[in-house]
């Protein structure tokens, strides 16, 4: 728990610094009042969940280096754009984990609140890795999200202007191959009755993908607006073709940029275009910008873009090895 104490002078009050051992001994030292953090350090279950049901702006939650933490966690509290509540490991080169106890249900962690940055981190083993729910503005940054059911990392029901940065993300949909995306933007439309689709201007940015992402690398559904994909790397190995799972990016959603990313197909028969635009909705699935890619897809065949009926995108700078097929159907 976080203390407040009184200063000598009886007139203000200054914070103190919390470190939850694994013996769940604390060491409070106080730091001046006008700072604007918290600092949580914790190497059990018991102090993480409690920090983060008691978090609040400006809050760094410390996780202890390599330890594992079980069970499924949930972030609901709000930070601010000034103050985003940290969730973090202690060190960046030996990171925590979070385990959510089973590939079979349930989300390693849980996010529903804005303004959260979620760094250094490992997570795993649970049906959805990093699931966001109506939470904008938030960060994740240098996470490892892998061994999950289903998609890694999902910004679902109207989260939007967040950014995944500077991860990695393996072996996914290890139940569920034809749901085992890397990012998964938005909602199907048969969901729009559950879920807001306006999970808009997220950001995918310095992300490796594979080996055995068994659906899209990258899912952006009908519904969503200004989705960025940019400076990735998309290692096709294990892309399994289940649930129309052919193509590194499926784009369905609208003014979408995929541009300075890498694929490698790897020899991967069931990846039969680099980049795919489809109409699932009226009005959806237009501007497409796809710039500035380099592919290797081992044979003439594949497309670097295909756009379907209904769709548009333009596309320019884009390469790729050997020599072939470039762009299919609505492509400018």
């Amino acid at each position: 728990m976080i203390q407040w104490v009184r200063e000598a002078s009886g007139s203000k009050l200054r914070r103190s610094l919390v470190a939850c051992g694994l013996a769940g001994a604390m060491l409070v030292a106080a730091i001046p009042a006008s700072a604007a953090t918290r600092t949580i350090t914790c190497s059990n279950v018991t102090c993480l969940k409690n920090a983060l049901s008691d978090a609040q702006p400006g809050d760094d939650i410390v996780l202890a280096s390599g330890v594992t933490f079980n069970g499924k966690f949930v972030a609901a509290a709000n930070g601010t754009s000034g103050n985003k509540i940290k969730l973090r490991s202690a060190s960046a080169g030996n990171r925590a984990t979070l385990d959510g106890g089973g590939t079979g249900s349930g989300y390693a962690l849980h996010i529903t609140g804005d303004n959260w940055e979620v760094k250094d981190l490992k997570v795993t083993n649970a049906q959805k890795g990093i699931m966001l729910d109506h939470s904008n503005n938030t960060v994740i940054d240098n996470a490892e999200v892998y061994n999950v059911g289903q998609e890694a990392v999902h910004f679902r029901d109207g989260s939007s202007n967040n950014t995944i940065k500077n991860s990695s993300i393996h072996d996914t949909g290890l139940v569920d191959p034809g749901f085992g995306e890397g990012v998964y933007v938005g909602s199907d439309k048969g969901k729009w009755g559950t879920y807001a689709k306006e999970a808009n201007n997220n950001r995918i940015t310095n992300v490796t993908f594979g080996p055995n992402v068994r659906a899209e690398h990258v899912d952006i559904k009908e519904g969503t607006t200004g989705t960025i994909v940019e400076y990735s790397t998309f290692n096709g190995t294990g892309i399994s073709g289940a649930n129309y799972a052919d193509s590194f990016i499926d784009i369905k959603g609208n003014n979408v940029i995929i541009r300075n990313n890498t694929g490698n197909r790897n020899n991967n028969s069931n990846i039969v275009d680099a980049f795919q635009v489809h109409q699932q909705v009226a009005g959806w699935g237009l501007n497409a910008q796809i710039l500035n890619n380099t592919l290797n897809l081992n044979t003439a065949a594949p497309y670097i873009v295909n756009a379907s009926s209904g769709t548009s995108a333009t596309a320019s700078g884009n390469t790729r090895t050997p020599s072939g097929n470039m762009y299919k159907g609505n492509v400018n």
